[in-house]
């Protein structure tokens, strides 16, 4: 006789998931675990920031990297990709290219396994590496194991095939990095890919060391999208305006305004919505008034 319990009997951290992998989310993936708050907002501001700039809406490949370690890159590059996954139509896959500390299979509660790495030295095939998630939209194809000379494999003309055939499939194809200092990776890769995303830690990371990694980005020929701030705190009023800005001169600032239209638009509408609401109210306390107690 089976001992197995019924899926509605198991506990979200030992339900089944998809792929056949038990799944134990990291609490940081607040996509996940907490889409109404702060923090998930500002990952959603970021986004409407990155679509501002795709004004073509052709499928883009981003790279997520800072420019130091323990900035927050990887869960900020999950919770980016999950949130792009929320928009209608869109198609996601996230790629963990940090070979020497891959992060992304622990956050989204899988075992690691055959990935970018097996993918490129002919081991396996491109469907054989891409894995669901829990996110509706989103996929995610791990690192693998460690290469001798990453930063070589990812500027080798098959890795960017790779990129050009999950582009054709995917509407954002976003890649977790190493940070730029001390590694050659993110930079490798901007060569190849739509542009970058610097994560930066606000009051921890000195403005010099992040210039310096822009400029290794743009010497590499890549294109710096923006920066996205981590560690701000959730009661502080300007929040969003706080969580990602632009460094891209003329488009860049168009992006931002496109985008703070946006946000006033919702501001708006809610308000309309509140307005909305209270003239029903009114109306039907008219219409059908308190006289007093029955007779």
């Amino acid at each position: 006789m089976s001992t197995e319990l019924p899926d509605e009997l198991l506990s979200p951290e030992t339900r089944e998931r998809p792929g056949g992998l038990l799944s134990k989310i990291d609490p940081h993936l607040v996509l996940y675990h907490d889409p109404r708050s702060v923090h998930a907002e500002q990952y959603r501001a970021c986004r409407t920031n990155l679509v501002a700039l795709n004004r073509a809406g052709a499928p883009w490949a981003v790279v997520v990297t800072s420019s130091k370690k323990g900035e927050g890159k990887s869960v900020s590059a999950s919770n980016l990709a999950a949130c792009l996954a929320e928009l209608p139509g869109q198609k996601v896959v996230l790629v963990d290219c940090d070979f020497r500390a891959p992060a992304q299979p622990s956050i989204f509660g899988q075992e690691p396994g055959d990935g970018v790495a097996e993918l490129i030295d002919g081991k396996t095939s491109l469907p054989g590496i891409i894995r669901p998630t829990l996110i509706p939209g989103l996929d995610l194809i791990h690192s693998g194991v460690e290469p001798p000379s990453p930063a070589e494999m990812l500027g080798s003309e098959r890795f960017a095939n790779m990129v050009r055939e999950l582009q054709r499939r995917y509407t954002w194809v976003i890649i977790d990095t190493p940070p730029v200092n001390p590694y050659t990776d993110a930079c490798t890769l901007s060569g190849v890919t739509t542009g970058v995303l610097i994560i930066v830690r606000i009051a921890e990371t000195a403005r010099e060391l992040v210039e310096r990694a822009m400029q290794a980005i743009k010497s590499s020929g890549g294109k710096v999208l923006g920066t996205f701030l981590t560690g701000v705190p959730p009661d502080r009023d300007d929040a969003d305006r706080q969580g990602y800005y632009r460094v891209e001169g003329q488009e860049g600032e168009a992006a931002y305004l496109e985008a703070e239209r946006a946000r006033a638009r919702e501001r708006a509408e809610k308000r309309l919505r509140k307005q909305e609401l209270a003239y029903i109210k009114r109306k039907r306390k008219d219409e059908d008034p308190d006289d007093g107690p029955p007779v």
